[in-house]
């Protein structure tokens, strides 16, 4: 199996890093538009770096490409890639805007490679430990959930200060909540949001989200990269059902997700008998998507989690989110 990772940011490297370790995956390039940081990525993973994309999107020597590149350029590098019949792995969000979410949507439907998005709390241990009990039903229907995602702005991507390039925290950061909400509570509605605007990226970083859900369930969001720097990156999820509840917290040891050891607990508390703290078999969960991505390549098997469909509805609750919050509060409806 040769994969091409195209994007050499922080993302790109761990996507590559996770190919490198597979048995029977070779690394065939490394697109970044300079050598500066394509060049060091290539050489580590022992691979090649070029700056031709288009070359790597249409080598017929190579069966897959992994993007990893600034999310504007996400529709056209993915069209291309599945024009020239490679499977994708796309780094979340799908897209900046529905009109391309829909058109990659349906690019995926109308070919027979595999399109995965990379939302990468959908191969989290706890994430996946938790949405899986609750679609078990062990403690009912979900009723009401609590997501935050915390941290100081970013310093591992220049990306970060350009608001036009990610969508700002609303989008690109908060998105990985939205799509985590969705898989436990199903299709969204409608939402209610506030949020604050960053000097520093011109978008709006810090956000309180109310999303409204078909069954009746609602689910706050809260969070962004506008906390103390000292403040180290921080998620949870909560979620009530009608028979107990399931709480999950991660704190890193620093500023950001990757850093030392922290927090890391998911806790069950059923209406009858004691809370239970869980311990769930520990996985890298950037390597997991990648290792799915594989595998459905290879067994020929179908993705369930990080469709193309799961992420566009992710987008469109991050976009109405966005629209709320710049017309006052006001509740806004989630485009289906």
């Amino acid at each position: 199996m040769r994969v091409a990772v195209a994007g050499a940011g922080f993302m790109g490297g761990v996507h590559a890093k996770a190919y490198q370790t597979m048995d029977g995956v070779e690394i065939a390039a490394i697109y970044a538009p300079s050598p500066n940081r394509g060049k060091p990525l290539a050489d580590d993973v022992g691979s090649r770096w070029t700056d031709d994309l288009e070359g790597v999107l249409t080598d017929p020597e190579i069966d897959a490409i992994d993007i990893c590149l600034p999310t504007p350029q996400h529709r056209s590098a993915a069209e291309a890639a599945l024009a020239a019949g490679k499977h994708v792995l796309l780094e979340k969000p799908i897209a900046m805007n529905l009109a391309d979410a829909d058109a990659l949507v349906a690019a995926a439907a109308a070919s027979d490679r595999v399109f995965i998005v990379a939302h990468v709390l959908r191969f989290w241990p706890e994430y996946v430990e938790l949405a899986h009990r609750v679609a078990s039903g062990e403690f009912g229907a979900p009723r009401s959930g609590v997501a935050t995602r915390r941290q100081p702005f970013p310093a591992w991507s220049a990306l970060f200060s350009r608001a036009d390039l990610t969508g700002g925290a609303v989008v690109d950061m908060m998105i990985h909540d939205y799509d985590a909400l969705n898989w436990v509570f199903g299709q969204p509605v409608a939402v209610t949001a506030r949020g604050a605007r960053n000097p520093r990226s011109g978008g709006i970083d810090q956000v309180q989200v109310l999303i409204d859900y078909a069954s009746g369930a609602s689910a706050l969001v809260d969070g962004g990269m506008m906390m103390p720097e000292s403040y180290p990156f921080s998620s949870t999820l909560e979620v009530l059902c009608e028979r107990g509840a399931l709480e999950y917290a991660f704190r890193a040891g620093g500023r950001s997700v990757e850093m030392g050891s922290g927090v890391n607990d998911l806790t069950l508390f059923p209406n009858e008998g004691d809370p239970q703290r869980l311990k769930v078999a520990q996985h890298d969960p950037y390597h997991a998507e990648c290792a799915a991505f594989i595998a459905a390549i290879q067994t020929g098997t179908p993705n369930t989690e990080g469709t193309p469909a799961q992420a566009r509805t992710a987008l469109a609750v991050a976009l109405a989110a966005r629209d709320s919050i710049e017309r006052g509060g006001e509740r806004t409806i989630v485009e289906d």
